[in-house]
């Protein structure tokens, strides 16, 4: 068992030595300065010239040699605040986190005031719900705490008491 654990100790190292090898792999953002660098370090250097009676002016450069390096700094976004949208007015208020029962067997719970709109969950008889406002039409939009369910339920199937 100890042997198993040794080779495959030997294994990993191996590996590790010759696939984490760097290779000179470089992100996208940077294969530019690394080009410009290397074109750089190409260039020919010209020879200091030496006191004398015989000294010769460097030579000009020709303007296709030249290397222009340029440094990548990233700008942060600008960010402009938006007006957050207006929430509706609550119809119907009622009492701030009134908790009413649900008082039928299994009553769906849906995304809007209407039956016409989908069913995103259903509750049992005795569950009980936190009614965050009443619609005109007899819709309670409720939200059920332990489950993060929020959603509209008929008025006919809310209670007082369990």
């Amino acid at each position: 068992m100890i042997r198993l654990l040794l080779l495959l100790c030997a294994g990993i190292f191996v590996t590790l030595q010759i696939a984490g090898e760097d290779r000179g792999q470089l992100r996208f953002g940077l294969q530019e300065a690394a080009e410009a660098e290397r074109l750089a370090q190409s260039l020919p250097v010209a020879a200091t010239p030496r006191a004398g009676a015989d000294q010769v002016a460097p030579p000009v450069p020709d303007t296709a040699d030249v290397v222009t390096q340029v440094a990548f700094t990233p700008q942060r976004p600008v960010v402009t605040p938006v007006a957050a949208p207006e929430i509706p007015a609550q119809p119907a208020a009622v009492a701030p986190d009134a908790v009413k029962y649900v008082t039928g067997r299994s009553v769906n719970v849906r995304s809007g005031p209407s039956t016409a709109d989908g069913v995103v969950g259903k509750l049992t008889r005795g569950e009980a719900v936190t009614v965050v406002w009443i619609e005109e039409n007899g819709w309670a939009r409720i939200r059920l705490e332990g489950d993060g369910l929020d959603g509209y339920m008929s008025m006919d199937f809310l209670a007082d008491a369990p």
